[in-house]
């Protein structure tokens, strides 16, 4: 291999500084470290304990979190995700082809989370050219039971119906829930 003035690594050292080479982790991966050190010591954590008349209890930190999930599972969200252009995109649902044509607005897949669009796709979407739109909320169970609905009943909506071969479901749910 030839050595061009271009393409030579130079590294910068300080005056005190006898390492040639520097680590630098980008900055998610220390956060990545940090929640799972976190992780670990939560797992460390005594997960019951004694109250004041020596009975034993869940710890606190095992009960917010109990109380947490709880919460989560009455405040979910039914979405849509739909083509932000008109383009080609994954289907999972094509009998015979691996892509499919969407206009833009059309459904891409419909689902349920407890997490929101941040905690479900989190940047995901922009790269993938989809917007993420509520269309209902609820329980967790109502909103399981509208998104199976909606996958059923993608076989009637007009956009699919114009198709030459219309979809079972939507082109982005691999299966009806």
């Amino acid at each position: 291999m030839v050595m061009t003035p271009s393409s030579r690594r130079t590294t910068r050292r300080s005056p005190g500084n006898t390492n040639k080479h520097h680590f630098h982790l980008p900055a998610p991966m220390w956060w990545l470290i940090a929640l799972l050190l976190l992780a670990a010591l939560v797992t460390k954590l005594p997960f019951i304990e004694q109250d004041e008349a020596g009975q034993i209890k869940l710890a606190e930190w095992r009960i917010l979190k109990l109380n947490k999930e709880l919460d989560d599972l009455n405040s979910a969200e039914q979405y849509a995700l739909l083509a932000k252009r008109t383009g080609y995109f994954p289907c999972f649902s094509c009998p015979d082809a691996e892509r499919i044509r969407l206009q833009r607005g059309q459904v891409w897949k419909y689902g349920a989370t407890t997490k929101g669009e941040w905690g479900r796709y989190s940047k995901t979407l922009q790269r993938k050219n989809l917007l993420y739109v509520i269309q209902f909320t609820g329980t967790l169970e109502q909103c399981l039971m509208e998104e199976k609905r909606k996958i059923y009943n993608y076989a009637l909506l007009p956009e699919n119906l114009q198709r030459p071969v219309p979809l079972m479901r939507p082109p982005g749910n691999k299966r009806d829930f």
